[in-house]
């Protein structure tokens, strides 16, 4: 056996990509839904003084800000080997590892980061902060419960640049096992609450089959994360998605700016696109496709809470 060279690091064992990258089923889209699973972490928090909770559901940069909160307290948490971006040691790993530790695509596949973020109104006039764990990210559920709180408490950007500390009124953890699938409807509305953000030469656009496109690649990364392999034909599905009939003309472009730490705090301008698709034709092929995206989102940055929407069947 040959000894490391001193000047090489050995290589840490990756047991999270390795589950990844060899997952234990085979899947069709209906399959998957049927198998899906996730767990939700829902808090209530008044808003700060001088905002509301719909002021707050429209700051599009906000579940950008929660998830960093939420990282910091993780990261925190996290073995050393992991705070260097490196595979955690530990057995279990840390949480951070799963889900905040970058990973390299395997045989041209990406792997999501395994959760969303959403902001809504509740009841009373509390703001609804919403972090959703999808598949056996799941395991990691009470560390990551304990971090997001605790985060919310330590402060969390306003839409001015405040700081402002959100303290739980209530936590509910919540899992949900399997997709409805409803019928087939003849045509459907996907309404963006939060933007989508496609891009084409560095331009934003709504080009159905790109959204297909993206969306078939988040979902079977995101099939990883349940432990299954999900194949699906993006030649054939591109060729039918030019069949489709879409009015995509009353989305609307939106412009907002987000911070990065990594790039030593300095703003980022990002566009999407908010408001309703309509998309008509044969939509059987693409319509597990489409429930699967509403759980988990589409496009760019859905980590962040982009591309979030909600699916409206019509002419049923």
């Amino acid at each position: 056996m040959r000894d490391t060279p001193a000047h090489q690091t050995p290589t840490l064992p990756d047991p999270v990509l390795d589950r990844l990258a060899t997952p234990t089923d085979a899947a069709t889209m209906d399959e998957l839904l049927a198998s899906w699973f996730h767990a939700d972490v829902v808090t209530l928090c008044q808003p700060p003084r001088g905002w509301t909770a719909a002021d707050l559901a429209k700051d599009f940069a906000l579940p950008g800000r929660l998830r960093g909160a939420w990282g910091q307290q993780l990261l925190r948490m996290a073995s050393l080997p992991a705070q260097r971006g490196e595979p955690c040691p530990w057995s279990p790993p840390c949480p951070y590892d799963p889900l905040f530790r970058e990973r390299p695509p395997r045989g041209g596949l990406e792997f999501p980061k395994p959760y969303t973020i959403a902001v809504d109104p509740g009841p009373d006039g509390t703001v609804a902060l919403r972090l959703t764990l999808f598949g056996f990210a799941t395991d990691w559920l009470e560390n990551a419960a304990e971090a997001w709180t605790q985060g919310l408490r330590n402060g969390v950007g306003m839409p001015d640049g405040l700081q402002a500390a959100l303290e739980p009124i209530d936590r509910r953890l919540t899992v949900r096992e399997h997709l409805p699938q409803p019928a087939v409807p003849p045509a459907a509305i996907l309404r963006f609450v939060t933007p989508l953000n496609l891009r084409r030469g560095g331009v934003v656009h709504s080009d159905i089959t790109s959204l297909f496109s993206s969306l078939s690649s988040r979902v079977c990364g995101m099939a990883r994360w349940l432990d299954c392999a999900v194949t699906i034909d993006r030649d054939e599905l591109r060729a039918r998605a030019a069949s489709l009939s879409i009015d995509n003309g009353h989305l609307q472009m939106v412009s907002w700016q987000r911070w990065s730490r990594r790039q030593g705090n300095t703003p980022i301008q990002m566009d999407g696109l908010v408001g309703p698709m309509v998309i008509a034709g044969d939509l059987a092929p693409f319509w597990p496709l489409l429930l699967a995206g509403q759980s988990c989102h589409a496009g760019s940055h859905s980590a962040q809470g982009l591309g979030r929407y909600r699916l409206e069947p019509l002419g049923e």
